[in-house]
């Protein structure tokens, strides 16, 4: 779910309950995506922390969506 954090609460129940959601952090060292992976899970979501980087996720060939950019 890509957006500031701020919108990111009001967009929890976008993606649909049977997937896994795979978070990631373009820092290195970041740790928003385990408190994400805490918050998903916490409401009952399967949700997981990519370890790589977005570039090897998709050179792995695994699928994207990037879902509505629009503020």
């Amino acid at each position: 779910m890509p957006g500031p954090r701020r919108r990111r609460g009001r967009r929890i129940d976008e993606p649909p309950r049977d997937v896994e959601i795979v978070v990631y952090c373009r820092r290195q060292y970041c740790v928003l995506a385990h408190e994400a992976v805490r918050l998903l899970t916490d409401l009952g979501r399967r949700a997981i922390r990519l370890g790589d980087g977005m570039l090897e996720w998709r050179l792995s060939g695994m699928p994207v969506d990037a879902g509505d950019l629009a503020p």
